[in-house]
């Protein structure tokens, strides 16, 4: 990761706007939430606000949620996860 000013960050990053470092994260936990639980039913949201992921909806168990919030925190850029997520 190199840029001009510090070589180990892409140029591409020094100049990424917030929203869409916002948006490239959810959509990374999003992707991550399609792959670990293809099944996945249920009305799930995902909200970013500066590295904070809070997800809410509702699951169909302990493990769903438990996947989900694993997922949002293995997702690089994530610090913190705010979990609203119910069980049916």
């Amino acid at each position: 990761m190199r840029t001009a000013n510090n070589p180990h960050t892409p140029a591409e990053t020094q100049f990424a706007t917030p929203d869409a470092n916002k948006a490239d994260l959810k959509w990374r936990i999003t992707a991550c939430l399609r792959d670990r639980l293809p099944g996945l039913r249920g009305d799930i949201h995902v909200t970013v606000i500066g590295s904070t992921a809070a997800i809410r909806g509702t699951v169909r168990s302990l493990q769903d949620k438990r996947l989900c919030l694993e997922c949002c925190r293995r997702v690089p850029g994530v610090m913190r996860v705010v979990d609203d997520l119910i069980v049916e």
